[in-house]
């Protein structure tokens, strides 16, 4: 820490992660936001609602800004609810299919759609090997 003083780059730093800090704030606040408006229409009690560290919520772990975008009503019941399997699987396959997803794709097409979901190349491939093992084939 002295090191970096003594070079003038605590100020930088400082600097970086003040401006890094209030992204962070804004972009929880937009979260916060939209988390409230799916649970007053919903009618969920926030105080009880599981969800992720990161804020993610449902089976689909969905970011509550992405429910308005992407939230489908799997099971017609008027509510868009991510803890139901008809809600969750209609709303992740509205994700994929907003981002490029369709039966004809290659694997790498589909590869790429998946990531637009979670980055990470495991999961993905996870993801296709899971469906390859149940007799869908990503070509």
């Amino acid at each position: 820490r002295d090191r970096l003083r003594s070079r003038g780059l605590g100020d930088v730093y400082k600097r970086q992660i003040q401006t890094r800090m209030e992204q962070r704030s804004d972009w929880a606040y937009k979260e916060l936001v939209a988390l409230l408006k799916n649970l007053r229409s919903s009618g969920e009690d926030p105080l009880v609602m599981p969800g992720s560290i990161y804020g993610a919520i449902g089976l689909c772990q969905f970011m509550p800004t992405n429910i308005g975008h992407y939230g489908a009503d799997g099971n017609g019941d008027g509510v868009v609810n991510l803890f139901t399997v008809p809600d969750a699987v209609s709303s992740l396959s509205n994700y994929l299919a907003k981002h490029g997803w369709n039966k004809a794709a290659t694997r790498a097409q589909k590869q790429k759609v998946i990531k637009s979901y979670n980055r990470i190349d495991i999961y993905a491939n996870t993801i296709l090997g899971l469906a390859e093992a149940q007799g869908y084939r990503a070509e």
